[in-house]
């Protein structure tokens, strides 16, 4: 009986620890959807400016001269993309870059006149 009652209890324990894991989660995921759409409006126009272009694994990545608080956000958007596409990655049981790949795509698709856009290949265009 200790046994069986030791073993609901460590069950019972592993429950309530994966429930905490995915709250943790589902919270850091809002955490970084909402920093990301503060930033939309910068980045759209860095993007526009041609300072910044998007990548193929779904990353921004300097295309012309950038002052340093360009640099910045530039590093600021791509720490919390890496950061959200590990969380939805290990979600879906895939890679990031798988994540990050399905992203590009997404954003060629959607992307304004002028952006700088990098296709599977690898190489670069703007956006007509």
């Amino acid at each position: 009986m200790k046994t069986l009652s030791t073993f609901l209890l460590m069950a019972l324990a592993g429950l309530l620890l994966g429930n905490a894991t995915v709250h943790a989660q589902s919270d850091d995921e809002e955490a970084l959807k909402k920093s990301l759409l503060e930033r939309v409006d910068a980045i759209d126009k860095l993007k526009l400016s041609g300072k910044v272009g998007e990548n193929n694994v779904g990353l921004l990545e300097q295309r012309g001269p950038m002052n340093p608080d360009e640099t910045k956000l530039m590093n600021a958007e791509n720490k919390d993309r890496r950061a959200l596409y590990t969380l939805l990655a290990k979600r879906l049981n895939v890679t990031m870059t798988v994540v990050g790949q399905g992203r590009a795509e997404e954003v060629r698709k959607k992307s304004a006149a002028g952006v700088w856009l990098q296709d599977r290949t690898g190489n670069w265009y703007q956006q007509k």
